[in-house]
């Protein structure tokens, strides 16, 4: 193979046909702006994930953020870019380079430590969405991919910020 001749990937069986889409895209993550969505919280959406209800995002958190609880439809994927974060119901602290699963039903509530001296940075991959739970267990929010990125966009909209061309579908 010289350089100038890459092979374009193939989509798997049973998925579009590598002739009319791509089977790989790419977003930039500098073309991406973060919204804040709460004093001390950022997110980024990256990723919709139309038709399957996964989504991937990246959140910057502050020093001391505390997230209402939460149960997740399904599973989660998570990579600590940098900083320090963990759940109130565990006793670890993920730090920079950490992946963390977490199996379909859990719930947790995520907590940046008050003595971080750094925000946290951590890309989610999430299935199915969740459940924000009040401190009776019932639910005051549900997050799906959909209600996800009309958040995103809509606290772009607040701040004046343009809508990013770049999330991926």
């Amino acid at each position: 193979m010289t350089d100038t001749a890459v092979p374009k990937a193939t989509a798997a069986a049973g998925a579009a046909d590598s002739s009319t889409a791509d089977a790989t895209s790419i977003a930039r993550f500098a073309d991406i702006p973060w919204a804040t969505l709460a004093p001390g919280i950022e997110m980024k959406v990256m990723r919709i994930g139309e038709g399957t209800q996964r989504y991937t995002v990246m959140n910057r958190f502050a020093p001391g953020t505390l997230l209402p609880k939460h149960h997740h439809h399904g599973a989660v994927h998570a990579f600590t870019i940098s900083g320090q974060w963990g759940y109130l119901e565990y006793d670890w602290v993920a730090e920079a380079g950490d992946y963390i699963f977490e199996e379909v039903g859990t719930v947790h509530t995520l907590k940046v430590p008050d003595d971080a001296t750094e925000v946290a940075v951590i890309s989610f991959v999430i299935d199915k969405g969740m459940d924000f739970l009040d401190d009776d267990g019932n639910v005051f929010h549900t997050e799906t991919a959909d209600s996800i990125v009309e958040m995103y966009f809509a606290c772009l909209d607040n701040e004046g910020i343009a809508r990013p061309d770049g999330v991926l579908p």
